[in-house]
């Protein structure tokens, strides 16, 4: 039930619901919360350590693959060509990258990013270096960084300070890595694209879209969360109700006369944060359980599946992963078989 909880919510709220096309394409979006829980309990004795490992190890080859993707259709235009280029209005690198893989970028760039924590926390386990998982680690945040998904970077960096904190017991060694990783971010962020696409975003005014502005001047995240922010004052107790939310934002957008050929008219823009879509959809109680849910099996669990409802919960601040498949299948899959791995053996004997 706990497992399931992200899909039956919105069979609870059925009662309630006028909109029940909205609605619809919510339930049939979440069904893998079903499926996965369904189908792994049913055959856990299948899930092994072996299997859990071999599903590691495919799911990181999976990703330097997509990955090798990108490359290809950056090299096909011209790597340099690409980097002179590329700025924050026309991010070339994130647009060959899209369009070689068919994935939203910071969805790419968070399985990637905790593709390559597993094979950090891989060597962490067997306490030895792998050339192999250290260049696929390289190589895969190194993509990342090239193509700016900002939140899958700090998602990345959160996840590996929480491993060195956990598994490393030497006060001196700990705390040089604690120190050094930070600074190496610091540099990598200060030379990178990511750098524009940061102060781009910070030097922006944080004003509501208007029709004075050109598209450049324009804080689209900015007018998102001021919606959001609204509706929630509004209506903290109850929300607006699940099939609701997203024709609310739009009410609200209908205030902005900013026009262009990505304004709130021409892109549907949602809450752009999984918490504030929780409480719009179930109030601040429905929030209050969401939570609860999302860190159920974290206190005295194992190492990887920590740092993978840290990385998920991290990115809930920026997108709501559950309103794509990708983000709805990502997070029930490895929910599912993490937890199921736990329940059936002690953490000592976990080899992922």
């Amino acid at each position: 039930m706990v497992l399931s909880f992200f899909a039956w919510m919105y069979w609870l709220y059925l009662p309630f619901a006028t909109d029940y096309n909205e609605l619809g394409k919510s339930v049939v979006k979440s069904l893998p919360f079903i499926v996965f829980p369904i189908g792994f309990i049913l055959n856990k004795d299948l899930i092994t350590s072996q299997v859990l490992k071999v599903f590691g190890s495919l799911f990181l080859l999976t990703m330097v693959i997509l990955n090798i993707l990108g490359w290809i259709s950056v090299f096909s235009y011209g790597f340099f060509q690409a980097w002179k280029e590329n700025d924050f209005y026309h991010p070339m690198f994130r647009t060959l990258f899209t369009e070689a893989t068919s994935l939203h970028l910071p969805y790419l760039g968070l399985l990637s990013s905790f593709a390559a924590l597993w094979a950090i926390f891989r060597m962490f386990q067997n306490q030895k270096v792998n050339l192999f998982h250290i260049l696929a680690v390289l190589y895969l945040i190194g993509s990342v960084y090239i193509y700016s998904a900002r939140m899958a970077l700090v998602c990345f960096f959160v996840g590996v300070v929480f491993m060195i904190w956990k598994m490393i017991s030497k006060p001196l060694l700990k705390w040089g890595f604690l120190v050094v990783i930070p600074l190496g971010f610091l540099i990598l962020f200060w030379f990178s694209p990511v750098k524009e696409r940061y102060t781009q975003t910070v030097e922006k005014e944080w004003v509501l879209p208007h029709k004075g502005q050109q598209p450049h001047e324009v804080n689209y995240r900015y007018g998102v969360w001021h919606c959001a922010v609204g509706l929630i004052k509004k209506h903290p107790v109850t929300g607006v109700g699940a099939d609701k939310v997203q024709q609310k934002l739009d009410e609200c957008y209908n205030q902005f006369d900013y026009e262009s050929y990505e304004d709130f008219t021409q892109v549907v823009y949602n809450t752009h944060n999984q918490y504030f879509d929780q409480i719009l959809k179930f109030g601040i109680f429905g929030f209050i359980v969401f939570c609860l849910v999302l860190f159920r099996f974290f206190p005295n669990n194992f190492l990887l599946y920590q740092v993978f409802v840290l990385i998920v919960s991290v990115s809930f601040l920026t997108e709501n992963l559950l309103d794509r498949q990708i983000g709805v299948v990502f997070i029930s899959l490895f929910n599912t078989i993490f937890v199921i791995s736990t329940n059936k053996r002690d953490e000592k004997n976990i080899n992922c």
